[in-house]
């Protein structure tokens, strides 16, 4: 009777079915833009995010190199003499262990890397009549638990020589020339370029042969060490507390206008990156609410129009029915196979437009959940309830009495 009845009255049914159909593939379309238009949030934070990586990682090789060129902006110099005499002198008449930098590299010390130790002295050189600040360095100390870093100064090898630039300069050496200090053959290993008044007229050797010329055997007078990357109100003072738990005998001096250019460059990058990402996140949200507000707004009202319409279609079908309807209340077909009949019809109507939003949704990028299966049929028979009540609730004489 049920498949009879559709035939009999298929232009009913296809419409009540297209209706369902449309309602169902437009509020799922809404949803699934939703879940699109997040999802390209993501991705697009996501590119932002690699982005950033790549620029910070390529920022942080530009300030290594550039603090390179700098050179050190930290200074451990031993205690117990004022820091305006070390200034003024360029180097501390006081020493340390040698090993104390040992202990600073053992250490869980985060606010500074690349340690150097040196010992340093004016001496006169005798061949040249002339005074310098004869510095004796060896390679920088490793931190423990740092990954390795390429070194700012390269290490130097016994019987090598690095000038400063006034002393290459006057003197006309170069590279690889070979030149006496004070009865001591040394290669020049390297020439520096103009830096500042003090390495200017320095000249290194390796710390060993400093220490014997100097007579002060596994001594230093400085390390020297490269600032954290942090830009933060008490940077010094953040870095003398650290310091000084591990080596409480040194006091130390921080070149701020070179320990800045690290930290600050890295930092406003960074904030240039969470600027970026901030603005996307309103920008997405606000152009998401939008959109949630319009579906909240459409998709209820297609909805409501949709149930309407097959509320409406089911009473057309049952007062054409009705006839039908009365000749079997008459030969004693009950109330509830009677509702099971025109329920089932609206529920039918209900799973097949919910195959058609299924068969939409393979062509396009919204997707059907299970619960939609059950859900559809359900509302479906909901809006043709009122009807079949109508149906119901006639009397078969009255219904009949013309026929």
């Amino acid at each position: 009777m049920l498949l009879a009845e559709i035939k009999h009255r298929k232009f009913n049914f296809i419409l009540a079915t297209l209706a369902v159909a449309a309602a169902v593939s437009v509020w799922l379309s809404a949803k699934s833009s939703l879940a699109d238009f997040d999802q390209n949030t993501e991705s697009q934070l996501t590119v932002l995010e690699e982005k950033t990586n790549v620029e910070m990682k390529k920022l942080e090789d530009d300030i290594r190199k550039t603090m390179k060129g700098l050179g050190f902006n930290v200074f451990l110099f031993p205690a117990g003499e004022e820091l305006w005499q070390i200034k003024e002198r360029g180097y501390s008449e006081k020493t340390i262990p040698q090993d104390s930098v040992n202990k600073l590299a053992e250490s869980k010390i985060v606010t500074v890397n690349h340690l150097l130790p040196q010992l340093s002295r004016r001496i006169q050189w005798q061949e040249k009549n002339r005074s310098i600040l004869l510095v004796g360095v060896e390679g920088q100390v490793p931190i423990a638990h740092r990954s390795k870093k390429k070194p700012i100064m390269d290490p130097l090898a016994p019987g090598s020589i690095n000038l400063g630039h006034d002393l290459h300069q006057s003197l006309g050496l170069k590279k690889g020339d070979t030149l006496t200090l004070n009865g001591k053959s040394y290669s020049v290993a390297q020439t520096f370029p103009p830096r500042n008044f003090l390495d200017d007229g320095s000249a290194w050797i390796h710390l060993d042969e400093a220490q014997k010329i100097f007579g002060l055997e596994n001594q230093i007078n400085a390390i020297l060490a490269l600032g954290c990357n942090c830009a933060s109100i008490d940077r010094l003072g953040e870095i003398r507390a650290e310091i000084s738990a591990i080596l409480p005998d040194v006091q130390i001096i921080e070149l701020g206008s070179s320990a800045l250019v690290r930290a600050e460059a890295r930092n406003k990058a960074g904030d240039r990156a969470r600027e970026a990402k901030q603005a996307i996140l309103e920008n997405r949200q606000a152009a998401r609410t939008e959109r949630a507000r319009f579906s909240g707004i459409l998709s209820p009202l297609i909805a409501a129009g949709a149930f309407l319409a097959l509320a409406y279609l089911a009473f057309v079908n049952v007062r054409e029915r009705l006839p039908e309807i009365g000749t079997l209340r008459a030969i004693g077909v009950s109330h509830l196979k009677i509702a099971t009949l025109l329920l089932t019809r609206a529920a039918f109507i209900g799973l097949l437009a919910t195959a058609l939003a299924f068969i939409i949704s393979k062509a396009t990028s919204f997707s059907l959940p299970p619960i939609t299966w059950l859900l559809i049929p359900l509302v479906s028979a909901a809006a043709a309830w009122l009807p079949t009540l109508y149906a119901l609730t006639k009397d078969p004489v009255t219904i009949l009495r013309h026929d």
